[in-house]
């Protein structure tokens, strides 16, 4: 590769993954709020936050390399939903173990115990954790549409892709 196209490829990666980061910096800081709120939880300030940024921080950083290394579409070429619905899967549950991560973290810093504070996330009821990981399905869903929508696009951009006329078949 020559430098220009390292440069292009280096670029195009960090704008992908401030924009990433910041739509799940979003939807994590939204999430501590509504959690905080419907438990009536004493307000954070800075931890709950910051580890929610921090999170999105580190799933962009991994999602954008998972893309990089083995785009979706390469995944599944026959079966592109099977392709989506595994991937998002997949991401979903590594949202839920960081999660599950950072809880202890929290437990850590409020002297309450690592170990002990992740085994306690939310309670240990199993709905309450696959309601969880549907949400973050939910969450992941749009970006992993998109990377496929590029995919397929190739060298066009997404949206004259999604606005030119096709075949009826």
């Amino acid at each position: 590769m020559n430098s220009s196209k390292v440069k292009h490829v280096l670029f195009s990666l960090l704008k992908k993954w401030a924009i990433l980061a910041t739509y799940f910096a979003l939807w994590f800081s939204a999430l501590t709020f509504y959690n905080e709120a419907a438990l009536h939880l004493e307000a954070s300030r800075v931890i709950g936050y910051g580890v929610a940024i921090i999170q999105a921080l580190l799933l962009s950083k991994f999602l954008v390399s998972a893309e990089y290394f083995q785009p979706l579409g390469s995944l599944y070429k026959s079966n592109i939903y099977l392709a989506v619905i595994l991937r998002t899967t997949f991401d979903s549950i590594f949202v839920l173990i960081s999660r599950i991560f950072s809880a202890g973290l929290e437990g850590a810093f409020k002297h309450q115990g690592f170990v002990e504070s992740m085994l306690n996330f939310c309670q240990g009821d199993v709905l309450h954790i696959l309601s969880l990981v549907f949400l973050y399905w939910l969450i992941v869903l749009p970006y992993v549409a998109y990377c496929l929508l590029q995919h397929m696009a190739g060298e066009q951009s997404v949206q004259s892709f999604l606005l030119a006329s096709r075949k009826p078949v």
